[in-house]
């Protein structure tokens, strides 16, 4: 009976193929330990701002997204609300048009700040003389300054109108006094007629001469000296803050004294 041949188990290569798996995996290993030990520094930022962006909530910038910039360590500007149209401005511009359009240079001066704009009239638009009565001229720059209040009400903090006289060689303080106070009162009450903002808004303030701008010891001098001024403060800035401005405006108010003569003269 013939004797039967023992199946093939394949087993005498086997090992090979486990030896090469094992090979494999140590050269993977190594190979991880010497990239570990050489990590780029900008690799290695890259992985922690991705770990980082999952982690932190997502800010945006004025320029693009963080990729798109050019530079690297650069602080993006954060993107900012639009801002809200300022409504003082445009009451500063509504004035300045109208004294550009009617060639009041000479006689209207109209300017601003961040906290009030200031309106300068002249004697010779508001009103004439040592008379306390509103110049047609007067009347018409007041109207469209009533309209442009009317538009920013709930924005001004209050409109402080100033008289002011100009000094001359006989004693007229009393008068003068009085003269300033009365045309800064014509011209809040001509204001205050129109029902355009809330009177209590409103304050006058008679300087008599003794606020000057220019020189009395020349008719030019005097012809500015005799004016009114009206300050229209924003929202915020009361009438403490009043006198820093005309410091500001009237910044050379102290030279102008040390210059002043003993004796003046009549226009």
């Amino acid at each position: 009976m013939a004797r039967k041949k023992r199946s093939d188990t394949g087993g005498g290569a086997s090992w090979m193929e486990t030896y090469s798996d094992m090979v494999t995996l140590l050269l993977t290993f190594f190979i991880l330990l010497y990239a570990m030990s050489t990590v780029d520094a900008a690799k290695f930022a890259a992985i922690v701002a991705s770990f980082s962006k999952q982690m932190n909530p997502e800010v945006y910038y004025s320029q693009g997204a963080p990729s798109d910039r050019d530079g690297e360590g650069e602080v993006p500007e954060l993107t900012k609300n639009p801002q809200e149209t300022d409504e003082m401005d445009q009451l500063y511009t509504l004035l300045k048009q109208y004294v550009d359009e009617n060639n009041l240079h000479e006689q209207v001066e109209v300017s601003r700040s961040e906290e009030y704009v200031f309106i300068r009239f002249s004697d010779t638009v508001t009103f004439r003389g040592y008379s306390d009565i509103l110049e047609t001229s007067g009347k018409q720059v007041l109207d469209v300054l009533g309209e442009g209040l009317k538009m920013v009400d709930e924005y001004v903090e209050e409109v402080i109108i100033a008289g002011h006289t100009a000094e001359v060689a006989y004693d007229r303080t009393d008068i003068d006094r009085s003269l300033s106070t009365d045309r800064a009162n014509v011209v809040l009450k001509y204001l205050e007629n129109k029902n355009v903002i809330s009177p209590a808004k409103y304050l006058s303030i008679g300087y008599g001469l003794y606020s000057p701008i220019a020189d009395n010891s020349t008719a030019e001098g005097r012809a500015k000296n005799r004016r009114v001024e009206i300050y229209i403060s924003r929202k915020g800035y009361p009438i403490s803050y009043t006198k820093k401005i005309q410091e500001t405006i009237n910044k050379d108010i102290n030279s102008n004294e040390a210059e002043y003569k003993s004796n003046t003269y009549i226009d």
